[in-house]
C-alpha cells in the first residue's frame, strides 16, 4: 500500500471519528451523508490502490524482462566484450524504465489524492454549513411560535382574569332595568351586589 492511499484511508477514519465526536448520528440524514461519502473516498482508495498494484505488477514484468536479458547477457559472454556491452546496455534501459514507471506512478497518486482530498473536504464543508443554517433557522421559527403562544396565553389569562372579577359590574345594567327605584321623578337603580334578583 502506497503512503498515499494509507493517508486517503487514514482521512476516512478521521472524517467517521470527527462526525462521532461532534454528535452525527449514524443514522440520521448527515451521518448517512458522512458514511456515503467515506464510502466515496474508500473507493477512491481502492481505485488507486489497484492503479498501484498495476504499476507493481508492471514493475515485476519488466523485472522480469531485465533478468530475461541479464541471463541473455551471460550467456552471450563466451562470445565476446560485445555481446556482454549490449547485455549492459539493455539492463541499464531496463532499470531506467523501471524507475520512471515507478517514479510516474508516485507522482500519478499524489497528484489524485492531493487534487480530490481538498475539493472533497470544501464541499463536505458547504454541505454542513448549509445543514447548520437550514436547522438554526427551524430552531428560529420553533423559538417564535412558542414566544407568541405565551403571550397570547398570558393575554387571554389576564382577559379571562379579569372578566371573573368584574363579573357581578357587568350584569349592573340588566340589574338596574330589571328592579328599578323611583324617587319621585327620577329612577335610580341599586348598584350594590346585594340587589340581585
Amino acid at each position: 500500500m502506497t503512503d498515499e492511499v494509507a493517508a486517503l484511508r487514514e482521512s476516512v477514519v478521521r472524517l467517521i471519528e470527527g462526525a462521532r465526536r461532534d454528535g452525527i448520528e449514524p443514522d440520521g440524514p448527515l451521518g448517512r451523508w458522512l458514511a456515503a461519502q467515506a464510502g466515496a473516498l474508500e473507493s477512491l482508495a481502492f481505485v488507486l490502490q489497484s492503479q498501484a498494484d498495476r504499476a507493481d505488477a508492471l514493475l515485476s514484468g519488466i523485472d522480469v524482462a531485465a533478468k530475461a536479458e541479464l541471463a541473455k547477457a551471460a550467456a552471450t559472454l563466451e562470445q565476446g566484450k560485445k555481446a556482454i556491452a549490449q547485455g549492459e546496455v539493455v539492463l541499464a534501459q531496463a532499470r531506467a524504465a523501471q524507475y520512471h514507471l515507478h517514479l510516474s506512478e508516485q507522482t500519478l497518486v499524489s497528484r489524485l489524492v492531493n487534487d480530490t482530498l481538498p475539493l472533497f473536504a470544501q464541499h463536505m464543508k458547504e454541505a454542513l454549513v448549509i445543514r447548520e443554517r437550514r436547522w438554526n433557522q427551524d430552531k428560529g421559527r420553533q423559538r417564535m411560535a412558542l414566544a407568541g403562544a405565551m403571550t397570547l396565553a398570558v393575554f387571554l389569562s389576564g382577559f379571562v382574569i379579569r372578566t371573573a372579577v368584574d363579573w357581578d359590574r357587568l350584569g349592573l345594567a340588566e340589574r338596574c332595568a330589571a328592579h328599578p327605584i323611583s324617587e319621585g321623578t327620577r329612577v335610580v337603580c341599586e348598584i350594590s351586589p346585594s340587589a340581585a334578583p
